[in-house]
This record gives structure tokens, C-alpha cells and sequence, in this order.
């Protein structure tokens, strides 16, 4: 009996991303979907859950790193938003599927960091209206219930819309 329960907490950890600092879990360790002007997904393992990082490229001019602050840039949005069933398959996607699942919650973090990382040959394909890669990293990222103290986006294609 022991052996078990040891086992179902090693698996409960093994399945949350452990927040650097505070050694805190988020459950955002799925897929991640991009698009848009530039929109980006992290997903949980189910699919029913996301943090999103919305942020208006065409009113910046890119460099190879940038910070901004949650609630400071206007240009930068994130959301997280919990459904009651898998909603990766309606996230930049022009074709959505016959029944949808309901959003459980949806709430825009208060505070934190987003760090945007652009290769050079990157930054000069957004110029040219181009699809693009970016990294996105979120740190200390305050939502109601849950803080993100790090959270990784690696090498995400933005600049494209569906369809």
C-alpha cells in the first residue's frame, strides 16, 4: 500500500512543471500552439487548460530580447483559462469541431515578466510581414490562484493566421 501511494505522488509530480524559485508546481507542461499576429498556447497534459501570451507585434520594434511588464505594456496580454474538456484542437484553427467545451474559468495575470527572444534572421522576417520563431519566457507571472514563478516557450511560429 505504501509502495503505491509513493508511486501515484511520484507520477502526480513527475506531471506539473516545477517552478525554478519556488520549488511551487504549474500544470503547464503540454503542447504549445501558436499563430496569429502573435498569439501563443502552453497547454496542460490533458488539454483542458492553457496560458496564453497575446501580444500586438505590429506595435513594436523587435530587438533580440525584450522584457515587459504584465499590466505595464499595453501591447502584452496573458490569460490563463481552464475548460471542461481537451480545447487544443480550437486553438488557431479555422475548422472547429461540432460541439465545444464549456470554459470552467478565465482570468488575465496581474504582475510578472514576459521575456521575447528573436534570432536576428527572425526579427527580419516579422519586418517583412513573414512567419516567424520566438521564444517566450514568463516569470513570476500572478494569477489569482496560481503564481508562475518560470515558464518556457521555446522556438514558436507566430505570424500567421489559420486558414
Amino acid at each position: 500500500m505504501r509502495t503505491l501511494w509513493a508511486t501515484s505522488i511520484l507520477i502526480f509530480l513527475a506531471s506539473c512543471a516545477v517552478n525554478k524559485s519556488t520549488n511551487t508546481f504549474h500544470p503547464f507542461n503540454g503542447n504549445q500552439v501558436s499563430c496569429g499576429n502573435f498569439i501563443a498556447y502552453k497547454l496542460t497534459d490533458d488539454n483542458d487548460e492553457y496560458v496564453s501570451v497575446s501580444f500586438s507585434a505590429s506595435e513594436v520594434d523587435f530587438t533580440e530580447s525584450q522584457v515587459f511588464g504584465i499590466g505595464k505594456a499595453k501591447v502584452l496580454e496573458v490569460r490563463r483559462k481552464k475548460y471542461n474538456g481537451p480545447i487544443s484542437s480550437t486553438l488557431c484553427n479555422d475548422v472547429m469541431p461540432a460541439e465545444m467545451p464549456d470554459k470552467v474559468s478565465d482570468e488575465v495575470a496581474t504582475s510578472g515578466l514576459v521575456e521575447i527572444l528573436l534570432s536576428q534572421e527572425d526579427i527580419e522576417k516579422a519586418k517583412n510581414g513573414q512567419p516567424y520563431s520566438v521564444t517566450i519566457i514568463l516569470k513570476d507571472v500572478q494569477f489569482t490562484e496560481m503564481t508562475i514563478d518560470y515558464l518556457r516557450i521555446e522556438k514558436t511560429n507566430v505570424g500567421w493566421l489559420p486558414g
